[in-house]
């Protein structure tokens, strides 16, 4: 990560960088389900889908000025993979699958940076896009998600609009129960395959980038492997 420290960056704990201070920037959390039932498949489809999302998005000139990207894992524990870095130097990741599901452990981590990350633009004066944690799991909780999902309804109904948008992405063996007590963006796929929900997610945050810091852009529809999952909210 050595040419996060280069000049041309703005500087935060750690040496993570900020392109282009002068834009609006956007903070995304991958929030990945690594736990042992993701083995095989679904894992080298998640890791193929990672990398693929950042070349696509970093075609769009925006989206790599303005776009950061933060990778968390969660198994057994949670853990940054990657921290927020601009989209054109995300690393290649190769994650690997085992142990448990701590999903509460994994969103609290994720809320917890994501904030770190806006009250960074805002000491740079950066305007900020609404920032998304993008989560993706094939289980049900190995821990405690009650403070998690409280800081969920917390954070995205802050002020008139709220504060973050919490996507919940289920692959089979996924607990819907779990998905819709979190949020009210679920999301089903029919299989483990990520190509298409990732193609989706570099189109929505084109489509973010080009937009201005107070819109609420319409989004393309979903893949034709993905639906919504109704929910009581």
């Amino acid at each position: 990560m050595a040419e996060l420290r280069q000049s041309s960056f703005n500087e935060v704990p750690g040496g993570v960088g900020i392109s282009a201070p002068g834009e609006p920037h956007m903070a995304c959390v991958l929030l990945l389900d690594t736990s042992s039932s993701m083995c095989g498949d679904a894992i080298n489809s998640l890791n193929r889908a990672i990398n693929d999302f950042k070349e696509q998005t970093s075609m769009d000139e925006l989206a790599q000025k303005r776009v950061d990207v933060a990778i968390v894992e969660f198994n057994d524990t949670a853990r940054v993979v990657q921290d927020f870095t601009p989209l054109s130097q995300m690393e290649p990741v190769t994650l690997s699958a085992t142990g448990c599901t701590a999903m509460g452990a994994g969103i609290n981590l994720a809320i917890d940076i994501v904030k770190e990350r806006n009250r960074f633009y805002n000491s740079m004066g950066t305007p900020c896009f609404k920032p998304w944690i993008f989560m993706i799991t094939d289980g049900a909780p190995t821990d405690n998600i009650d403070a998690a999902r409280q800081r969920i309804i917390d954070e995205e109904s802050k002020g008139t609009h709220g504060k973050l948008k919490f996507w919940a992405v289920g692959v089979p063996g996924y607990s819907k129960s779990t998905l819709t007590s979190l949020t009210k963006r679920c999301i089903a796929l029919d299989e483990a395959n990520f190509k298409g929900i990732f193609n989706w997610l570099s189109e929505s945050m084109v489509t973010i980038s080009v937009s201005r810091v107070d819109e609420n852009p319409q989004l393309n529809n979903l893949p034709s492997d993905a639906q919504v999952i109704p929910t009581d909210w």
